[in-house]
């Protein structure tokens, strides 16, 4: 079948696109041990949905994170520790503690909240 030269141009670049999509995704897919500088990663991988506050930047927080997925925070300098809490699965409302991780904001912190709702732990992953 011979194509129109616009629907070439099309072709071509939807084809161009896949590739720098599939580029972009394969350059930041890594290992989730992976720390990155600036950044705070906390990963839930308990058996509870998680989030993240860092105080000293005026208590921003993470959207909510899953089970099984990731959320990251941007770093300031001067930050030094950010806290991780969990959600309660039966009572969505209501959040507890689950520990607080201590970084440099050069370096960055990769964790992850892990354990049940009665037994929560966090560790460091970077």
């Amino acid at each position: 079948m011979k194509l129109t030269s616009k629907a070439r141009r099309a072709s071509l670049a939807i084809a161009a696109v896949s590739c720098l999509t599939g580029a972009v995704l394969a350059g930041t897919a890594g290992p989730a041990s992976a720390a990155t500088a600036h950044t705070f990663k906390v990963c839930a991988y308990g058996n509870y949905t998680a989030y993240a506050t860092l105080p000293q930047q005026g208590g921003i927080s993470t959207t909510l994170i899953a089970p099984g997925t990731c959320g990251q925070l941007p770093l300031v300098s001067g930050s030094t520790y950010g806290k991780v809490w969990g959600v309660y699965n039966t009572n969505p409302g209501k959040s507890f503690y689950v520990g607080t991780a201590h970084f440099t904001a050069a370096k960055g912190w990769s964790g992850a909240a892990k354990g049940t709702t009665t037994g929560p732990y966090l560790v460091n992953l970077g």
